[in-house]
């Protein structure tokens, strides 16, 4: 198990990646999760997860027409409306994906396809847990701790040419203290290029 400590107090950024503590309300937050929790999960992967707007494949790696999974639900639309007023989303985000991690489960170091547009927003419910950024080189990693409430948009290098992963771990350590995880909903926002 890594021993990576995240801090509590400001840490450097990938290039290009925005972060807002507490960008969603309290009532924005509960009513998010309430949403999500009264609509049904998929369980093909390791972790559940839910579609909205456009349907994206794993295996193929591509994201379907818009239309193609379930209308996105009124409160999330609510918070894809914020990011296009709020934060310079070139139009409200045609696609929302939910992902649930339990403890232990975590998501492999990627980068978020072309066909998404320049800018892909993360914002965490119920906990916090922290997302490892890795330059292209792999020599450089850095640890961002995605609080709960939180907003965190990547733009430029951090969108397109750093990857990021949840380690799969049981805890994280956080202040040097070891909090242990138990279940984090994030909630991705993304446009879809036309082309």
């Amino acid at each position: 198990m890594e021993s990576h400590d995240v801090s509590l107090l400001e840490a450097p950024l990938p290039p290009g990646l925005i972060y807002f503590p507490d960008w969603l309300s309290s009532a924005e937050h509960d009513s998010a999760l309430w949403e999500i929790d009264s609509h049904e999960f998929e369980t093909g992967l390791s972790r559940r997860v839910q579609h909205y707007g456009a349907r994206y494949d794993y295996d193929s790696a591509r994201v379907a027409e818009i239309g193609s999974a379930p209308q996105i639900p009124p409160n999330l639309y609510l918070i894809g409306e914020r990011l296009f007023k709020e934060c310079n989303f070139e139009r409200i985000p045609e696609q929302v994906i939910v992902n649930e991690y339990l403890s232990g489960q975590g998501i492999a170091a990627h980068i978020d396809k072309d066909s998404f547009g320049p800018k892909v927003a993360t914002i965490s419910l119920i906990e916090n847990w922290s997302m490892t950024f890795r330059s292209p080189n792999g020599l450089e990693a850095i640890d961002v701790l995605l609080e709960k409430n939180s907003l965190a948009i990547m733009t430029g290098a951090s969108r397109t040419e750093w990857t990021h992963e949840i380690k799969k771990r049981s805890t994280d350590k956080i202040g040097g203290l070891r909090i242990p995880r138990i279940r984090r909903l994030s909630l991705t926002f993304r446009t879809i290029n036309k082309t």
